[in-house]
């Protein structure tokens, strides 16, 4: 394994510097430094990871509704570095759906299609069609055309549309159907249908804890320096670092990843802008009111159709509350632009809890998140959708490579983190032996994207 280095003048040499210690940047850090690099994470902002688990009183809180999809491209990156999670499936039987104050079944299996009042008979006949060539979607043939279009093409109308309007925004957190690419919901909803997801015992902070552990034993440095700016200069890249008492530092590195979330965080860190992200639509919002409860709600899942809103019972199933008790979350799906009044936004959620049969005055807790960032850039047809996301060795810098959900071709949300994560680590890796071996004329070029 490498070691860092500190040079005569102060100035301390790593193999790796990954920026950000979210599920991405503990990815790349982990994989880096299981390649035989000395790795560097810089984890200056833990607390605004989306990806942390906060304890409120007995609960614990997601920040917003997560779910792990279990044939998405995580997992096997998970499983590679040795590290495990425990969860349940959603509570989808005995779902409500929600259009206007009108509250019935999820038409979701055969009983609730025929049975629901939130969808026509003629409707129920579409939905059927649709929902019975899933197995046919081909996700890298629709990058050319928005959800809202490939609606269109499969027929859809009505009553049944919204219907899967509603899937697409819970499978994708999107609810400008009309811009975003049909590629990355039919690819959404297929895994939700097809494998299901699980919600994690303990939340996510288990998955950003196994892998810190795992880079940990790989021999990963973490500190809680932020990074001011990353320039590349010749073999190497020099790291401009503040710490938490404001002093700063330099670390020359023969690689760096930035996982520090948007592409505007990353691209505050470098000497311009990489051309491959122009055009980029986002980030994407949503409002998030999360309750603890002493008892689990009457009605553990309520999904609107005609307006973007969402709730599910997350504990039971997870292991996130006390015996007994519950955790819900409920979310408002933003549109691009979209910045309702805190109050406004926060009364929709409760106004959507009472359907479910919860007050949320009389929640043991609450907590309310305005505007939050879901994912850090939408996948549009103009942009090739998930094909034509920049990937992580696509910032034109050399020696600076890049982790995030919204990067790369495989998947969504944390499954983009985590793929792009072991993929830029594993680049970083190679482009610092490359930087090692080479003569001061030049450097090996590390091919890649």
């Amino acid at each position: 394994m490498g070691h860092g280095r500190s040079s005569t003048n102060g100035t301390r040499q790593v193999d790796v510097v990954v920026v950000g210690g979210g599920l991405a940047g503990f990815a790349a850090a982990a994989t880096a430094a299981r390649a035989g690099r000395s790795v560097l994470l810089l984890d200056g902002h833990p607390g605004a990871n989306r990806a942390a688990t906060e304890t409120v009183g007995r609960f614990r809180f997601n920040k917003g509704a997560h779910a792990l999809y279990r044939r998405g491209a995580a997992r096997p990156v998970l499983g590679r570095l040795g590290v495990t999670v425990s969860g349940s499936r959603p509570p989808i039987v005995g779902g409500r759906g929600r259009r206007g104050d009108v509250v019935d079944r999820l038409p979701l299996d055969p009983v609730s299609v025929i049975r629901t009042r939130l969808v026509s008979a003629r409707g129920v006949a579409r939905l059927g069609r649709v929902l019975a060539g899933l197995p046919r979607w081909r996700p890298a043939e629709l990058a050319d055309r928005t959800a809202a279009a490939w609606f269109d093409d499969l027929g859809l109308d009505g009553d049944e549309r919204q219907v899967v309007e509603m899937l697409a925004r819970t499978a994708t957190y999107v609810a400008d159907l009309d811009t975003v690419s049909a590629d990355l919901v039919a690819l959404q909803v297929g895994l939700a249908v097809r494998g299901n997801v699980e919600y994690l015992d303990g939340g996510w902070q288990t998955l950003l804890d196994g892998l810190a552990a795992a880079g940990a034993r790989a021999g990963v440095e973490r500190v809680g320096d932020v990074a001011r700016s990353v320039v590349p200069e010749g073999r190497r890249v020099t790291v401009v670092t503040g710490g938490q008492d404001g002093e700063g530092g330099t670390v020359l590195a023969g690689a760096v990843v930035l996982a520090t979330g948007t592409p505007e965080a990353m691209a505050a860190l470098l000497p311009e802008r990489p051309a491959a992200w122009a055009g980029l639509a986002g980030p994407v919002h949503a409002a998030c009111l999360e309750l603890g409860l002493a008892a689990p709600p009457p009605v553990r899942v309520l999904l609107g159709l005609d307006r973007p809103l969402y709730l599910i019972c997350h504990a039971p199933p997870a292991r996130l509350a006390p015996p007994g008790a519950a955790v819900v979350h409920g979310l408002r799906y933003l549109h691009a632009g979209e910045a309702p009044p805190p109050g406004e936004a926060r009364a929709d959620l409760e106004a959507h809890a009472r359907l479910a049969g919860i007050d949320p005055a009389g929640a043991e807790e609450s907590r309310y998140r305005h505007r939050m960032v879901t994912f850090g850039a939408l996948p549009t047809p103009a942009t090739g959708g998930l094909a034509g996301r920049p990937g992580p060795a696509g910032t034109g810098l050399d020696g600076v490579f890049v982790a995030g959900d919204w990067l790369g071709p495989d998947g969504h949300l944390a499954d983009a983190a985590l793929s792009t994560g072991e993929t830029a680590g594993r680049l970083a890796a190679e482009r610092a032996a490359a930087a090692t071996r080479a003569p001061a004329g030049g450097l090996t070029q590390v091919a890649g994207d």
